[in-house]
This record gives C-alpha cells, structure tokens and sequence, in this order.
C-alpha cells in the first residue's frame, strides 16, 4: 500500500506544508494566553488573498485605473461654458391675459351683495323697520314691486301701447313667478359679467396701444 502524505495541522486546521508543524511551533504557558511559533514560518494570515473590490467601488477604482491619476498639467473638463460666452436671454415682453383679474376675483370668498334699504322707507314706515326683520321686509319689497309693475302693464295695455307683441310672450306663457325671477336673475349675471369682460378688453388694449407707443419712440 502507498503511503498517504502526512497532514499537518495548525490550531485543528489543515493547511498545506509549508505550515508549520505541531512540532515546530513553541507552545507557551496557559496562563500568558500567547501563542508564538518561529519566525521563518508563515502565518495564516499571508495564505489568504486580500479581499477584492466590488460593485460601486470596484467600477469607481476600475474607471481611475483607466483615466490614469490626474495631472496639474491638464485642464480639467468644464460642464457648462464660460459666462462671458453664454448668450444674455432675450427679454420678451410679458402681456398679461385681459381676463386675468376676473379669473383671480373667483378665487375670492363669496360675499353677499349688499342690499340697499333706501327704498324700503317709501313702503315701511319706522316703527316697521325697526319691528320687522330684514326677510319679511325683503319679502314685501318684492311682492309690492310686482304689484306696481302689475299695474304699469295695465295702463299700458289701456293706452293700446306694448313694447312687446303678444306673438312674441307666447312661449312664455305657463311660466311662474319663481321660474321668471331665475331667469331675470341669470340674464342679469351673465349681463353684468359681459360688462367687466368688456370693460378688461378696454383696459387691456389701452395697455396695449401705450406699449407700442413706447417701442416705437425707442426704435
């Protein structure tokens, strides 16, 4: 039978030959908790590779490996030019949209028109604006104004003039009072919404007109 090759074996690890034997190594008292072995004799620690680089730091050392170190010498790369050779923006004339301002006014908070109470006195007497709260006041205001409107269209229709031909009321005819009042009432937003429409476009082609004025003295 061959032979096998002897292992030997250093603090119960195998390593190869070259590792010192048990024979070899000076094995010293418990008590100093030391363990040394001859000088010439290699250690653990000089078999074991150091450990190699990897992921973003190894693609970091391989990148200055391959640029080489970075000399004075060489200028270094400028991201962005020069300010002395960047082009000055061109200065646009900013024009604000006519209906900018009516568009800012919605985001307000919604306030309640005020009611004027100056007419009031030709219907309450004192003591009834004082006794009668502002809602059965409103209430009557409306309802005695109806009445007097009522009474215009009589007198009109006794002097044989309308404005209006009856063809013309046909359609409407069947509509009630609060159906009417919400019409009126949405006629009159969408009347006084034009007005401020028209009155933007005004201000804005004013603004315009002062604008060109002013290029036009420069050139």
């Amino acid at each position: 039978m061959m032979s096998q090759p002897k292992l030997n074996y250093y603090y119960n690890t195998p390593y190869p030959p070259s590792a010192p034997s048990l024979d070899q190594a000076h094995y010293s008292s418990p008590a100093s908790s030391q363990y040394s072995t001859d000088t010439s004799s290699p250690s653990p620690l000089d078999t074991c590779p150091p450990p190699t680089p990897f992921g973003r730091q190894a693609h970091q050392i391989n990148v200055l490996e391959s640029s080489g170190s970075p000399t004075t010498d060489e200028p270094t790369l400028r991201l962005s030019k020069p300010r002395y050779l960047r082009k000055e923006p061109s200065r646009r004339i900013q024009v604000a949209h006519p209906y900018a301002r009516l568009f800012a006014k919605k985001d307000e908070t919604k306030r309640r028109k005020i009611w004027n109470h100056v007419l009031e006195k030709l219907i309450f007497t004192p003591y009834e604006l004082s006794t009668v709260g502002a809602p059965q006041r409103r209430t009557v205001y409306i309802t005695s104004l109806e009445a007097h409107i009522d009474r215009l269209h009589a007198q009109l229709e006794e002097l044989d003039f309308w404005p209006v031909s009856q063809e013309d009321l046909e359609p409407f005819k069947g509509l009630n009072s609060k159906t009417a009042k919400s019409m009126v009432a949405g006629l009159q937003y969408d009347a006084s919404l034009s007005r401020l429409k028209l009155l933007e476009l005004e201000r804005a082609n004013g603004d315009l007109q002062r604008l060109f004025l002013n290029l036009q003295s420069k050139l």
